[in-house]
């Protein structure tokens, strides 16, 4: 299994919390909190994704870039954050991050010698599942009108994460090992209810509705695979369609969220 060397994910170092304080304009939202989740299992599935293709390159670019729209999803909180609540929020969360750096477990910038990272690599697959707690248990964030579809998103990558690491994981015969893939057999059946409730919701929504149409044709394609561990595992196949899936939905919504926001021009007086 290939390691990150030293050289991977610099650009995380660019930490969040460094940068100068902006000026608040809106509370935190429900969309910004899950906008930030699905980063953060983007950072976990590239990691594992990275091992389980041996080292190809092309994982370690896109760990890269989830990385930093992590840090940059973080930083936009931040700025955002109004009340005691959200700044203690948004404090937890900077904590974790840097203390991923802290840890060692990343690269120092401009070291691409290609020397293996010192301390614990590890926190690239544990980070995000503890970020992600505090963000679940969060209850002050403003609600929106397609948080159920930012909250599909993020699902769906903790879903593809998930699965990628229990084929990277080589310790299947220990309790938690086990425990984890029962949990996981559960969550796929969960996730394909969950996506029929957004479909239900969205019926009349156009451009949103046909995509969740789209998404829910690649998720019936994949469902079976994300229950196979073995040899026939097809990590990539996965990773590919639901970067799709998640891709044109954030598409969508970004454009339904547009003409939500458009203003009506009335009649001239």
């Amino acid at each position: 299994m290939r390691t990150l060397s030293r050289g991977a994910l610099a650009v995380v170092l660019s930490i969040t919390g460094l940068v100068a304080p902006m000026a608040a304009s809106a509370a935190l939202s429900r969309a910004q909190l899950e906008d930030l989740e699905h980063h953060l299992w983007q950072v976990r599935t590239d990691y594992h994704m990275y091992a389980v293709m041996d080292g190809n390159d092309t994982y370690r670019v896109a760990l890269n870039e989830a990385a930093q729209q992590a840090a940059e999803a973080l930083d936009e909180l931040r700025a955002a954050s109004e009340s005691d609540a959200e700044r203690a929020l948004v404090a937890d969360l900077t904590d974790r991050w840097q203390r991923m750096a802290a840890d060692q477990a990343l690269p120092a910038p401009g070291d691409a010698e290609g020397e293996a990272a010192s301390g614990d690599p590890r926190r690239l697959d544990d980070l995000p599942a503890e970020m992600a707690a505090g963000i679940d248990d969060f209850e002050g964030a403003a609600d929106g009108d397609y948080d159920d579809v930012h909250g599909l998103i993020s699902e769906l990558q903790q879903l593809t994460s998930s699965y990628v690491a229990i084929i990277a994981d080589n310790n299947y015969d220990d309790g938690e090992g086990q425990q984890d893939r029962g949990a996981f057999e559960q969550a796929v059946p969960a996730f394909s209810d969950r996506l029929k409730r957004v479909q239900a919701a969205h019926r009349g929504d156009g451009n949103l509705n046909r995509t969740l149409e789209q998404a829910a044709l690649k998720w019936g394609f994949i469902r079976s695979s994300m229950l196979k561990f073995g040899d026939d595992a097809v990590p990539f196949l996965v990773y590919r369609y639901t970067s799709q899936m998640t891709s044109s939905l954030q598409q969508a919504v970004e454009l339904a969220t547009s003409e939500v926001a458009k203003p009506t021009i009335g009649p001239p007086e």
